[in-house]
């Protein structure tokens, strides 16, 4: 048997790794870093490049026929979920080649045909505690979703809407006027103008945090007020009240979808309580007037140790472990492993 020619074993090799930055930038995190790394692929050699454009190519050519499909039969659906198929009435000859175009992606470069070419319909979304995860549409509306926190959505071309049942969600939406889009937390509704914004539900209040464009802000039987960037809102059931932040506190706020925390002279109670919500490891304060100290500093979420070892040497408190609790007090540091390092 003649053996096969190593050209074609690179061709096959730049072809399966042209496939896999694709699936990752469509369908995965893509930052800075994951651009340099194809940036510097794509530079090592003229059949790496070639491989590229085969790729993108094909799978242009299948979002092009997914978009006729989609918009012809109401459908816009996330990159991230998978969904229950292409609906029956579909036209006779969007499905064959839908199907082609799809099967040949998934068997040449093994590359799966998911949610942002699927039929749309209610779904939901959940992270658990210290996970997070984007969801893209087609239209270029995204989202994603802090720690522990849940949404429930219909996406169609008739109505965008996103249910907040727990937790934060940043938005970033494509402003359609034939498509308006809302997002439902409670009693509170925010109806989008083409923006980016930050919700959290909280058991008592909804935080909006409008980074640009415009949306609107309103709670059932009691009022609805506009919003601007910089505007950070806080509703209730019986109130909206709105603070101005400069574009630095709201970068701060932001930091989490980095995985970072960013804390500005906060109460340590308030520190604690944030850091709570991405671990699983729980901060206790046992003595009240520790959770009156303030604190500033950048850490990434699940830092706990860098965290412990501030208290220690800036505050100077004492810290307890006792199983999956971590316990903050005034007096001289004793017993178990209670000394923190970097």
């Amino acid at each position: 048997m003649t053996a096969e020619p190593e050209v074609f074993k690179d061709s096959d090799a730049a072809s399966q790794r042209a496939a896999e930055f694709w699936e990752q930038r469509r369908f995965a995190s893509w930052d800075a870093t994951d651009q340099a790394k194809l940036d510097a692929w794509l530079e090592e050699s003229a059949l790496h490049r070639v491989a590229w454009l085969r790729v993108t190519a094909i799978a242009a050519r299948t979002d092009a026929l997914a978009n006729v499909y989609n918009f012809k039969n109401g459908g816009i659906a996330t990159r991230s979920s998978r969904g229950p198929g292409l609906r029956r009435q579909a036209r006779r000859f969007v499905i064959p080649l839908f199907a082609m175009a799809a099967a040949f992606l998934l068997v040449e470069f093994g590359i799966p045909i998911v949610g942002s070419w699927l039929a749309p319909g209610p779904r939901s979304l959940a992270t658990d505690i210290g996970g997070r995860t984007l969801i893209r549409f087609t239209d270029g509306t995204e989202f994603e979703l802090n720690t522990d926190s849940a949404v429930h959505y219909q996406m169609t071309n008739r109505e965008r809407t996103v249910w907040l049942d727990r937790g934060e969600v940043w938005f970033h939406i494509t402003h359609n006027p034939k498509m308006p889009f809302s997002a439902v937390v409670g009693n509170h509704r925010i109806t989008d103008i083409g923006t980016e914004f930050d919700v959290r539900r909280s058991p008592d209040r909804v935080e909006v945090a409008l980074m640009n464009g415009s949306a609107s802000l309103g709670t059932a039987g009691v009022q609805t007020v506009a919003l601007r960037p910089g505007d950070d809102a806080v509703a209730t059931a019986s109130s909206i009240k709105i603070a101005h932040k400069a574009p630095a506190a709201l970068a701060d706020k932001l930091a989490w979808r980095k995985g970072m925390l960013v804390f500005r002279n906060e109460r340590l109670a308030d520190v604690v309580r944030e850091l709570n919500r991405y671990n699983t490891v729980k901060l206790v304060i046992a003595d009240p007037a520790v959770g009156e100290e303030r604190i500033s500093t950048d850490l990434k979420a699940d830092d706990l140790e860098k965290f412990v070892a501030l208290t220690q040497g800036v505050l100077n408190l004492r810290v307890d472990r006792n199983g999956n609790e971590i316990l903050f007090s005034r007096g001289t540091r004793h017993g178990g492993r209670s000394r923190a390092h970097d």
